[in-house]
């Protein structure tokens, strides 16, 4: 078996390797860097559509730089004042929040109290698909007090109120009761440091600075997201200064990049979980039998160190990093026995084995493809045929709106520090669950319902027990977030939660 996975392995590290073509060629020749005040950054994906409130962090990527929330994470995920400048807590179900004086959005209109009871009422209604909604579902209404005093009121103690508000960005009253939902999704607008001027789907979106912006003009008057699917791609167009940032970089390459005379390697620790999520709604994955199986069947340890190089750990059998809030450190990861995961499939009914396929992106996550491609071959060790199908972000959020992610998927889920931001997306809440169970739906919503941090504990480490007997996902690794910069870049780190932050970057 190990000499399966390492034969793939290697097949995976040349074929990433040849891809890159001359690129060696490019180390010491200087870099032919943007046009001044032009910033481009090289992306996995750019989303489909423009709407507000998609939970990926790609689309949260593009959207906050036209627009604010009225709390702000900073790359590290700390949170400071936005559009808020400062909140009280009442009482336990009421919050009152002072909003930033002197704001304007894009087109000179004054930013509001009205603008964020609209922006609430439109998350908050009942027929509302807004995809960061259950960050906030605690809350029960905006309430305005003057045209810069709102007062927040909660379902009942919402210990991840100020975490969830910096998931919310503040839209426009005037604006969207002018254009409509429609016109809003094609040109959003907000109070950001940027502002939209072209999107091209499938390949790119420009912005340019806001001059008006109260924290201050941006330090470039215009930003470019890329769209470059590929990992060797954005790591060729980094080295030869076509981007000033490219993000995701294959970790066969990241050597290539720290090497160079023009760009580095800029990682930081972060608290996602990646898992090979199950469709329990159907066979074979209705049976937790199977679904223990294939966790048995993935030799998480090798894939590791062999794919990843070290980079990152063995997920203790839950979906919880070690550094969130709400992590289970009596759990262990699910042992690797193949003998075992036959056993199962076979008293399952499956003792011949299956057929079954698994979707994932290309770059998303550290080797996602390389990591699928090697768990393929470790099924097929235990009878289970498995195709890999590679989509494009796009393609992938429109699978992901549908509820129709096929029979596995990969998905790395960020808690931001906090159990409640990962585990809402196994609720029905979430609106992206594969699985059920009433026992794990009662407890998370006590935990968020209660500001009692050992009561949240007691919640969330019956809640990882819950998820590590019944196995919804194949639980693999905490993931760094890695990209690379060139070394002439200014005022810019990488993020922990892939927000792009860069109103301050500049190229010296």
């Amino acid at each position: 078996m190990a000499k399966t996975s390492f034969e793939i392995t290697r097949r995976g590290l040349l074929a990433a390797g040849a891809s890159l073509g001359g690129m060696a060629l490019l180390n010491g020749v200087p870099a032919a860097f943007a046009a001044e005040g032009t910033l481009e950054v090289a992306v996995q994906g750019v989303p489909d559509s423009l709407i507000t409130g998609f939970s990926s962090f790609a689309s949260q990527s593009v959207m906050f730089q036209m627009m604010e929330p009225l709390v702000l994470r900073d790359w590290k995920g700390d949170l400071h004042p936005g559009l808020a400048t400062e909140w009280k807590a009442i009482d336990p179900e009421t919050w009152r929040f002072k909003l930033r004086e002197g704001v304007t959005f894009h087109d000179g209109t004054p930013f509001t109290a009205e603008d964020v009871k609209y922006t609430f009422d439109y998350v908050l209604a009942p027929d509302s698909l807004y995809g960061t909604k259950s960050r906030v579902s605690q809350v029960e209404s905006v309430e305005i007090e003057d045209d810069h005093t709102i007062l927040i009121k909660t379902k009942g103690p919402f210990p991840t109120l100020l975490n969830g508000l910096s998931n919310i960005g503040i839209e426009p009253k005037h604006y969207v009761e002018e254009v409509g939902r429609d016109g809003m999704t094609s040109k959003p607008m907000g109070t950001g440091p940027f502002q939209l001027s072209r999107w091209v789907p499938g390949d790119r979106i420009e912005y340019t600075a806001f001059d008006d912006y109260w924290g201050g003009k941006p330090a470039i008057d215009t930003l470019v997201l890329r769209q470059v699917p590929e990992g060797s791609t954005r790591v060729a167009s980094l080295l030869a200064g076509e981007v000033a940032i490219s993000e995701e970089l294959p970790i066969d390459l990241l050597e290539t990049v720290d090497q160079s005379p023009n760009a580095s390697v800029v990682s930081v620790e972060s608290t996602v979980g990646l898992l090979l999520t199950f469709d329990t709604s159907k066979a074979p994955f209705d049976d937790a039998r199977v679904r223990l199986a294939l966790n048995m069947a993935v030799d998480k340890e090798a894939i590791l160190e062999r794919l990843l190089l070290g980079r990152g750990t063995v997920l203790q059998g839950q979906m919880l990093t070690s550094n969130t809030f709400g992590f289970n450190p009596d759990l262990g990861p699910i042992p690797y026995d193949p003998e075992k995961a036959r056993a199962l499939l076979e008293e399952a009914g499956y003792g011949d084995g299956f057929d079954t396929s698994i979707t994932t992106r290309s770059g998303k996550y550290l080797a996602d493809v390389d990591i699928s491609n090697v768990i393929a071959a470790m099924f097929a060790d235990i009878g289970v045929n498995t195709t890999v199908n590679v989509v494009e972000q796009g393609v992938y959020s429109k699978m992901a709106t549908a509820h129709d992610m096929g029979p596995m998927h990969m998905v790395g889920w960020y808690s931001l520090g906090d159990a409640d931001f990962a585990t809402v997306w196994f609720t029905d809440g979430g609106k992206r669950n594969y699985w059920h169970n009433d026992e794990y739906e009662k407890l998370f919503l006590a935990a968020r319902s209660t500001v009692d941090d050992d009561e949240r504990l007691k919640a969330y480490h019956r809640m990882m027990e819950i998820m590590h007997e019944e196995v919804p996902a194949i639980f693999l690794f905490g993931l760094p977030t890695i990209y690379g910069a060139v070394d002439n870049l200014e005022g810019w780190d990488a993020p922990a939660d892939k927000i792009l932050r860069l109103s301050d970057a500049k190229l010296n």
